[in-house]
């Protein structure tokens, strides 16, 4: 869910339920063994809300960090399930631009899902009023963090950031600043 009764720019609202609508709507088209199913996407009062398939296990954000890191014979079919998944996506013409271990999940039943195709990080700019760069900067590429336009090699960046960080349980650019 999203709260929207907290955008009091009445175009800004408009902006921000239309996009919502266009990412679920999107993502709701996607139909892959390896990406999360969106069954519903609808509005209740003050919310926007998308209703999805039910996941349980973990994300391979819980395998980022040593000495927790997942063994590489396991940890390279992984990424290329996900590589599978998003050249899927790609072809269907969709950017995730936000593939980081968090967004990532292995079930319990060991399927590989990508999740979160813009909606969380499009409620999170929500949340803090800003609309200039959507994504988590660890993990996005040079022409993403210029608010350039992006296509499908972008997505491909950031997984080369999260097998980076599967591999070695850091990441490769660290500072204080996202300069």
């Amino acid at each position: 869910t999203m709260r929207l009764d907290e955008i009091k720019d009445e175009d800004m609202l408009e902006g921000v339920k239309t996009r919502f609508f266009r990412e679920a709507e999107s993502t709701g088209r996607l139909s892959h063994p390896n990406i999360v199913t969106i069954y519903d996407a609808g509005e209740e009062g003050h919310l926007v809300y998308i209703a999805m398939e039910v996941l349980q296990g973990t994300t391979l954000k819980e395998w980022s960090h040593t000495p927790n890191l997942m063994p590489i014979d396991k940890l390279i079919p992984t990424l290329a399930t996900v590589a599978d998944a998003m050249d899927y996506a790609h072809r269907q013409g969709i950017v995730h631009c936000d593939i980081k271990p968090a967004n990532i999940m292995l079930t319990t039943d060991h399927v590989v899902k990508i999740m979160d195709f813009g909606i969380a990080t499009m409620a999170s700019s929500v949340r803090t009023k800003t609309e200039s760069v959507l994504g988590t900067p660890t993990y996005m590429s040079p022409e993403q963090i210029a608010g350039k336009k992006v296509d499908g090699r972008s997505d491909v960046y950031s997984l080369g950031i999260v097998m980076f960080e599967l591999l070695t349980g850091q990441q490769p650019f660290k500072a204080d600043n996202l300069s």
